[in-house]
């Protein structure tokens, strides 16, 4: 076997690698009649809080020798999801025993774990780009076959259509572009006849296992894609193929790639891509090499991950609003509901505004604060649920700073809200008024703490916005006041 096929990197390597990042790579065996094949190395986040699950899958590399050759597990350590890298040994695409042995592995990953099995992402390095695309769509054909269906597929520098991937051994022979891609297309002619025949002698098996026909006029398999997030990674330095290999753009899977893409788009998926290389590929010690899994931009692959799971991400957050942030007020932003009040069955974005002197004990504006909800679909509004929620929010919040502030029992008191629909103001759909009752666990002392709620409805990005104003200063404070023009200049656009 010759180029792809060899691995290049000892496993002694990998786990240099992997100690020098501080990370910890778990080898799991999911099947015990076979432990030297049947294992996959996951990457737990550092929080040790599974958001999201991505699954690498590849074939001729084994995980260990792939995992050096990227950053992708690093960075998504750092972004609460978990990676896991698989093989599928020498297979070249998608038939029954691959696809048992991913469906295996994802369930085996989602016990283990305890990961949500609707936050799923299945990439495919090189040849095993075509295996993750065709496992995700009959993840859709046949929806109740699959446990787990992921809800995004990307690939780095692979196949995406069998027909094609023949013809393009049969012209890397026929063109004798070098040594290795000669050798490496008569391997694949080979391996392709014995076990699934021709296109020409078996076209129907081929349209079965391919995730992409090109010489199909009608919808084949991609129609499967028509509704998920698809990406294609390829280094498209066309000048450097031609003076190192010899190949053009057609000894490529590029032309193939793009066309499946572009029927996608066609056909209305607005998140099907092309991504080419941000920077040359190469391998961990140097080497140039264009189909190497360093193409993809591990940052902003995450980044585009995160979005596609609806996962959070505070750092790169954008407003799609408009909330003032005034000189001296901090801010934060969190996920609805917030981690440490999993009961709130709101789902969005709490975005905070923090008075000047909000921490200090000393000072007027001490717990003097306010915070928007921007809540996904129509959610419950009324008192009964604002003060279940509330009563959930501030008990969180006070319980995870016991420990940290060693609190102890005798000081400690029980949250009491009281929530009640109010005289709406002007240009509110519906607005509360109350108290909240609690620990203040900043000085170990109860504090009631007046809160204000104007409900909003912003119909043409189908959001409920709830701002919360909070202070234990009367009405007549000056903090109120500016609290109230946060609000009046707010804006759903």
């Amino acid at each position: 076997m010759h180029t792809r096929f060899f691995a290049l990197l000892i496993v002694a390597t990998f786990f240099t690698a992997s100690h020098a990042d501080a990370q910890y790579i778990e080898k799991v065996v999911f099947d015990t009649k076979d432990s030297t094949d049947n294992f996959y190395l996951a990457v737990p986040p550092l929080s040790h809080n599974v958001k999201g699950v991505v699954v690498v899958v590849s074939n001729f590399y084994q995980p260990d020798n792939l995992v050096p050759e990227t950053k992708l597990h690093n960075v998504a350590c750092a972004n609460d999801l978990l990676t896991v890298f698989i093989s599928t040994q020498e297979q070249l695409y998608a038939d029954t025993a691959v696809v048992n042995r991913i469906s295996t592995v994802l369930q085996h990953v989602a016990n283990k774990y305890k990961a949500d099995t609707s936050k799923f992402v299945l990439a495919g390095y090189d040849y095993a780009g075509n295996i993750a695309l065709r496992y995700t769509e009959l993840t859709q054909q046949f929806p109740g076959n699959y446990a787990i269906h992921p809800k995004a597929v990307f690939t780095v520098s692979g196949p995406v259509d069998l027909n094609g991937m023949w013809q393009w051994s049969k012209r890397i022979i026929r063109k004798k572009t070098s040594d290795g891609q000669v050798g490496e297309a008569g391997y694949i002619l080979d391996k392709m006849t014995r076990e699934i025949g021709t296109p020409e002698t078996r076209p129907e098996r081929y349209r079965e296992l391919s995730p992409f026909n090109r010489e199909d006029t009608t919808a084949g398999n991609e129609q499967y894609l028509q509704h998920l997030p698809v990406r294609v990674y390829y280094d498209t330095d066309i000048a450097w193929l031609l003076k190192e290999r010899h190949n053009s753009l057609y000894d490529t899977y590029i032309p193939d790639a793009t066309e499946m893409i572009s029927r996608l788009q066609l056909a209305g998926n607005a998140e099907a891509e092309f991504i080419p290389a941000s920077q040359p590929g190469k391998r961990i010690n140097g080497a140039r090499y264009a189909e190497a899994f360093s193409i993809v931009d591990e940052t902003e692959c995450i980044q585009w991950i995160k979005r596609t799971l609806d996962i959070f991400d505070p750092v790169n957050w954008k407003p799609p609003y408009k909330l003032n942030k005034p000189k001296g007020w901090g801010t934060e932003h969190f996920q609805v509901p917030v981690e440490f009040a999993p009961e709130i069955c709101y789902k969005g974005v709490e975005d905070i505004r923090f008075a000047p002197g909000w921490g200090d004990s000393t000072s007027a504006e001490h717990w003097s604060y306010a915070f928007l909800w921007w809540l996904k679909d129509k959610p419950v509004v009324d008192a009964a649920t604002l003060n279940t929620y509330l009563t959930a929010y501030y008990n969180g919040l006070v319980n995870r700073n016991i420990t940290s502030r060693r609190i102890p029992a005798e000081k400690q008191v029980p949250t009491v809200v009281n929530i009640k629909k109010v005289k709406t103001s002007a240009g509110d759909v519906e607005t509360y008024g109350g108290t909240i009752r609690m620990l203040n666990y900043m000085v170990q002392r109860p504090i009631e703490l007046h809160c204000t709620i104007h409900v909003s409805n912003c119909e043409s990005q189908q959001r409920a916005a709830l701002f919360f104003e909070i202070s234990p200063q009367p009405a007549t404070h000056v903090i109120w006041q500016q609290m109230n023009e946060l609000w009046s200049n707010f804006r759903c656009e």
